[in-house]
């Protein structure tokens, strides 16, 4: 455990000794505050802090996501949109800095501009030309010490918890206790104990990897060593019937006439998919998955089984009352709502998830000590375009059922084909089209839930391609094929 007092967290916790598991912690608000807040760290954030923890295919497929984003030429994608991509902001960051143990303290994580209208009082997390009120941005905003508070950051200061060793995060309550006590079969005073533990940052680093691959991350991360690489089962998603050689469009706000094409090179006799010829308005959608707030997929597939138990933590944060446990409304929503932070949609319509708006600069003004200094003509600071999809265009990629991503190559695709040993007489092309203006209103919705598909597989299956578009044909009425499709959806993974 942390040897550093000021800079680890203290639990009390009790153990069951003869199975060497915790039954449960008590915690107040600091270690609270803590795991609230992996509920909002973007995907990629989470990929670039445990990828060097994690074995092949522990968190499906995000970690050839995100080498493929590292390793891709910048003539097909933009160098900010990169560094956008590969270390994405959060948009509850400047909450972040008031945990006790921040996990995504960084330079590139901390800077934030203002033009010099004080009027406008929007802080931006990206320098670019101007700010929104048309004014150049021409002012760095570099924050000190925290402003004194009355402690918590999402809870009350007050607040006190006890954490089950499958994440639920419950009131104090002895009957609580002795029902998750019951569990473990044991009320023998000879074979629990209570301890005293401190976690500090390479514990809480463990917890998180461990909340998304363990069903026990308390005692892995408490009663095991630090960091190891143990081995684990994969657990494969099962997409059930749905049709890929339907027309389908998404719900678009702005009535654009959005569509995507692709061409997957399947495997006709165990119907896998090998790989897909894709534009870059796909890749956009994949590399968008990497800002996604992790809570955005269990608030959509709260209904799912994950390999981990991060979804019972976060049913526990909606199901915590407000007004007696959170600091505000707001807090919880940063929470349970989530947002990208802003600039990072990337223009993906497909799945709706929300930009959160600019913090204003009296809100950071409230929260830390803040200084203005000029950013002059040589600043090194790279301008980032804001807006848009992160690639350029027009270019074709090909990306693996595993999702690693790379510039379309069919020498690298009949290679791949004969590493894989499929005969060529059984290989074949699937077109999917995704967009059409025709297709009827009552199926808009169905693409959203094909593009969520293809993130719940990017994080939980080594497939993602074959699990999210290659499953079987079926012949059912419009209003039929929706309600499958949802419940399908829904059921993702209990297999």
């Amino acid at each position: 455990m942390a040897s550093d007092a000021s800079e680890s967290i203290t639990l009390k916790i009790l153990v069951e000794k003869e199975k060497n598991r915790v039954v449960f912690a008590e915690s107040n608000e600091d270690f609270v505050d803590i795991i609230f807040s992996f509920m909002t760290l973007p995907i990629g954030t989470i990929v670039e802090l445990l990828r060097e923890h994690l074995l092949k295919g522990e968190i499906g497929c995000l970690n050839n996501l995100y080498e493929s984003v590292e390793n891709l030429d910048e003539k097909y994608l933009r160098s900010e949109h990169k560094e956008m991509l590969l270390h994405p902001r959060s948009a509850a960051e400047i909450y972040h800095r008031n945990l006790k143990l921040n996990l995504i303290e960084s330079n590139s994580r901390s800077k934030y501009y203002v033009c010099r209208n004080f009027d406008c009082n929007v802080l931006n997390y990206y320098q670019t030309s101007c700010c929104r009120c048309g004014i150049p941005l021409k002012l760095e905003v570099n924050l000190s010490n925290p402003v004194s508070q009355d402690g918590g950051v999402f809870v009350k200061p007050t607040a006190r918890f006890m954490i089950s060793d499958d994440f639920k995060v419950l009131p104090l309550s002895t009957m609580a206790g002795l029902s998750l006590l019951s569990n473990f079969g044991t009320m023998d005073d000879s074979k629990i104990e209570e301890r005293t533990v401190n976690l500090g940052k390479k514990e809480v680093l463990k917890l998180l990897k461990c909340s998304l691959t363990s069903r026990t991350p308390l005692s892995d991360t408490i009663m095991e060593p630090p960091i190891s690489k143990t081995s684990f089962t994969v657990r494969r998603g099962k997409y059930g019937p749905r049709s890929t050689r339907r027309s389908q469009r998404i719900k678009d706000t702005e009535n654009v006439d959005t569509k995507i094409d692709l061409k997957l090179i399947i495997n006709k006799s165990n119907n896998r998919a090998l790989y897909a010829e894709v534009e870059e308005n796909f890749v956009d959608v994949l590399c968008s998955f990497l800002a996604f707030p992790i809570s955005y997929v269990f608030k959509e597939f709260s209904s799912l089984s994950f390999k981990g138990c991060m979804g019972n933590l976060f049913k526990s944060i909606q199901d915590t009352n407000i007004n007696k446990f959170f600091k505000s409304e707001e807090m919880k929503g940063i929470v349970v709502n989530p947002k990208v932070a802003p600039g990072l949609a990337g223009g993906n319509k497909l799945v709706g998830i929300e930009e959160a708006f600019n913090p204003s600069f009296s809100t950071l003004s409230s929260l830390f000590t803040t200084k203005c200094f000029d950013l002059n003509s040589n600043s090194l600071i790279k301008e980032a375009k804001i807006g848009g999809g992160f690639m350029k265009g027009p270019s074709m990629f090909m990306v693996t059922d595993n999702l690693s991503i790379t510039p379309l190559s069919p020498i690298s695709g009949i290679s791949l084909i004969n590493r894989l040993k499929v005969p060529l007489s059984d290989v074949e092309e699937l077109e999917v089209t995704m967009g059409e203006e025709e297709f009827h209103s009552l199926l808009a919705d169905i693409f959203t839930l094909q593009t969520l598909r293809l993130l719940v597989a990017s994080l939980v299956s080594r497939s993602a391609l074959t699990d999210a578009f290659i499953i079987k044909e079926t012949k059912q009425e419009p209003l039929d094929y929706l309600c499958n499709t949802v419940a399908i959806s829904l059921s993702i993974l209990h297999h």
